[in-house]
């Protein structure tokens, strides 16, 4: 690439062209005097012609050797100048490129600039805490209505300098009023267009863009003598500010009803799987009781061998019935109790990385099926099972273990969100100190796709 230096040689090379060119016109002029002073010694000596012709011919072919010379060194340093142009040319191209790519990475630099002072100074400090979507839009159409009654009793803005227009003081009035007509239309749409555009990342950037659109608007009207009025700003930052916060929460809401959305479909899988359990139970232990009273009644007529056999299937079915009673007064309680159910720890080294884990619950008969449908096509491999813990009360136990942990929350702002970063054995540690759960737990996770997949790269 052509340096600065570069770009001064070139214009040395030109300088020294132009003077090797003056230099060989003065020597063909010195050849045309030369020429006429042997004429004119050849004149006044009466030199022989031979003699003045080799002097001639000596002189020329001095001057023409010299003007060769000068034209290989003009040539020499006409092709070093085409080179270092056409070098310039091509800088000249490069720099304008890299001004454009230079305005370019300004303006990526201005969209996340607001997003690296949200990190540096801290979350977005809402102004208002309303309980739901509902008082934040109350409040914002409120606003509105501050503004369109400011508008209405032209309060919106204020003639700072009473004007006449051909000398009538009522002309001149109509005429600002017009003006501020205008003045207000148009910083209402640039406060509309800022405020739809709102996010987490800009709010700061566009209550500045409100602000600069304030002072540059009433410094183009300070000659109308007229200026928005700063109640009808503040009512704007209100109204900037309300729109994030009714968004926001219409956001987390539609969030928490997906959740509950999410919690009511489990339920109805829990119970399906109960009422089917139940059934199917109910089923066996009907088929028990009949065989027991059949063999039973028969009990009576028999002896010896056929006797013994007859009670030791008597005493298995006893034991059937009893197992199954057990079990159907365990799906009748969690029938009734919607809090019984499996705290589950799961990870999925292949998608997050180790040491992350998910502690959710879930209401399944079998839970292995919530965590099949976990690690479904949302995620590019399937979730391990570190621990599956049965509780009358699972819900109380993840909040615990959730509350346990909340430090080592991946997401601080989302706590729906139930993944943290917390290593397995510290995870045991803690689940030691419930002395009443059973747990089984797997402390090192399988793996099995995430480390075929690697293997198949290597």
């Amino acid at each position: 690439m052509m340096s600065l230096s570069d770009l001064f040689k070139t214009q040395q090379y030109k300088e020294t062209i132009e003077t090797l060119k003056n230099e060989n016109a003065e020597l063909t002029n010195r050849n045309n005097e030369l020429t006429q002073q042997a004429n004119l010694k050849l004149t006044a000596s009466q030199m022989k012609p031979a003699e003045l012709n080799e002097l001639i011919k000596k002189k020329q072919d001095e001057l023409s050797s010299k003007k060769s010379e000068l034209s290989n060194i003009v040539k020499t340093h006409e092709s070093t100048l085409s080179k270092l142009t056409t070098e310039e040319s091509n800088l000249r191209n490069e720099i304008s490129n890299l001004t454009s790519q230079i305005s370019s990475l300004k303006k990526e630099l201005d969209d996340t600039e607001d997003k690296l002072n949200m990190q540096s100074y801290g979350l977005y400090k809402p102004r208002y805490d309303f309980a739901n979507s509902l008082g934040y839009k109350a409040r914002l159409d409120e606003v509105r209505q501050t503004q369109k009654r400011m508008i209405r009793s032209f309060e919106a803005y204020s003639i700072f300098t009473p004007m006449t227009l051909n000398n009538s003081e009522a002309k001149g009035r109509s005429m600002q009023k017009k003006n501020g007509k205008q003045l207000i239309r148009a910083f209402n749409g640039e406060c509309e267009a800022a405020i739809n555009k709102i996010t987490y990342s800009n709010i700061d950037r566009i209550e500045k863009r409100i602000h600069k659109s304030y002072d540059q608007l009433n410094k183009l009207n300070d000659p109308n003598g007229i200026s928005i009025a700063p109640e009808y700003l503040d009512s704007k930052i209100d109204e900037l500010h309300l729109a994030y916060e009714y968004s926001e929460k219409k956001q987390e809401e539609k969030e928490e009803l997906r959740e509950q959305r999410e919690r009511e479909r489990e339920d109805k899988k829990a119970q399906k799987q109960i009422q089917d359990a139940q059934k199917k139970l109910n089923k066996e232990l009907d088929h028990y009781k009949k065989a027991l009273v059949e063999l039973t009644a028969k009990l009576s007529t028999l002896e010896g061998k056929e006797r013994d056999d007859v009670q030791q299937s008597i005493d298995e079915l006893n034991q059937n019935i009893s197992k199954g009673e057990a079990e159907k007064n365990d799906l009748d309680y969690r029938q009734e109790n919607a809090t019984a159910g499996y705290v589950y720890i799961i990870s999925n080294i292949g998608s997050f990385g180790p040491d992350v884990v998910k502690i959710g619950v879930t209401r399944r008969l079998d839970p292995q099926e919530r965590i099949d449908e976990l690690g479904s096509a949302s995620v590019p491999f399937k979730f391990d099972v570190h621990a599956f813990i049965f509780s009358y009360d699972a819900y109380s136990l993840e909040a615990e273990l959730h509350q346990r942990f909340n430090d080592k929350r991946i997401n601080k702002v989302n706590n729906r969100k139930e993944y943290f970063h917390v290593s397995i054995d510290e995870i045991e540690k803690v689940l030691e100190e419930y002395k009443d759960l059973t747990v089984d737990f797997n402390e090192i996770p399988e793996a099995v796709e995430y480390n075929q997949s690697l293997a198949l790269e290597h």
